[in-house]
C-alpha cells in the first residue's frame, strides 16, 4: 500500500478503530445492571405468586377478578331511548344478573355490552359467567332482543366463579325520594336515570361467605337533565 493511500485512510473520517477499554467496561456495567433488575423483578413476581398460592387464591381466578373490576370501573352511561322512559343510561341489575356498557372489554378494543349472570351448574351449584358483545350503536330494543334470544352467548365469555352457592347481586345507589344512598336488590337505569355507585356480588364457597365489590365512576347528577337538553 502506498504512502498516499495510508495518508488518505488516516484522514478519512468515520473509520472505526474498535472499542476502547472504557467503552467495554461501561457496556458490561449496563448489562450487569439490567440482569440484576430483571432478576429482582422476577423474584418479586414469584414471591407475589407464591403469596397468592399460600392464601389459597388461584392466579387465573385472581386475574379474572381484576378484569371484572376494570370492566365495572370503565362502565359508561350509554344513553338509550324508549317512549315510556325517554332517555336514560343503560343499566339493568337484578338479584341474579347485571348488564351495562363498558369501555374495557375482556377481549378486543370496542366498547361492549356486558351481561354477568349466575347460572346453575350440572352439580347443582352456581357459576357466575361474564358475557360481552360489541355495543356499536345498539338501541335499547337491540340489547333487550340479544338478551331475550340468548344472542349474548355468541360473544366472548369467561367464568368468574364456579361451584358457588347463594349468589346474590346488590346495588348501592342514590335514591331521590329519601335523598340518600342505599343498597337495593334491583336497579334500572330507566327509573333512576343514572348508574349505581357500587355493585356487590356475595356468595358462599366451601362453606365460607365472600363478597366482591365493584365501583362505577361515571355518575353525574347533571346528566339528569338529558331529556330536557336532547328532546326526542
Amino acid at each position: 500500500m502506498s504512502s498516499d493511500t495510508n495518508r488518505y485512510l488516516r484522514r478519512r473520517p468515520g473509520i472505526s478503530k474498535g472499542y476502547t477499554l472504557i467503552e467495554v467496561l461501561v457496556a458490561m456495567a449496563i448489562y450487569m445492571a439490567m440482569l440484576m433488575l430483571a432478576g429482582t423483578a422476577l423474584n418479586q413476581g414469584l414471591a407475589q405468586y407464591q403469596g397468592l398460592v399460600e392464601k389459597g387464591i388461584d392466579f387465573w381466578d385472581y386475574a379474572k377478578k381484576i378484569s371484572l373490576d376494570k370492566s365495572f370501573n370503565s362502565a359508561i352511561d350509554y344513553y338509550v331511548y324508549t317512549r315510556s322512559d325517554q332517555w336514560f343510561p343503560y343499566f339493568k341489575g337484578e338479584s341474579e344478573s347485571v348488564s351495562y356498557v363498558s369501555l374495557a372489554p375482556f377481549a378486543g378494543d370496542l366498547p361492549v355490552v356486558v351481561w354477568i349472570k349466575s347460572e346453575r351448574q350440572s352439580n347443582g351449584k352456581t357459576a357466575v359467567v361474564y358475557y360481552e358483545l360489541p355495543v356499536y350503536t345498539k338501541s335499547y330494543e337491540d340489547i333487550e332482543r340479544e338478551e331475550s334470544f340468548g344472542d349474548y352467548k355468541k360473544g366472548k365469555s369467561m367464568k368468574v366463579l364456579e361451584n358457588a352457592e347463594s349468589v346474590e347481586f346488590r346495588f348501592y345507589a342514590y335514591d331521590f325520594l329519601t335523598k340518600k344512598y342505599e343498597w337495593v336488590d334491583r336497579f334500572k337505569g330507566s327509573k333512576k336515570k343514572l348508574l349505581p355507585a357500587l355493585v356487590k356480588i356475595s356468595y358462599m364457597h366451601n362453606g365460607e361467605k365472600s363478597i366482591l365489590n365493584f365501583r362505577i365512576n361515571v355518575n353525574s347528577l347533571v346528566k339528569m337533565l338529558y331529556d330536557e337538553r336532547y328532546p326526542q
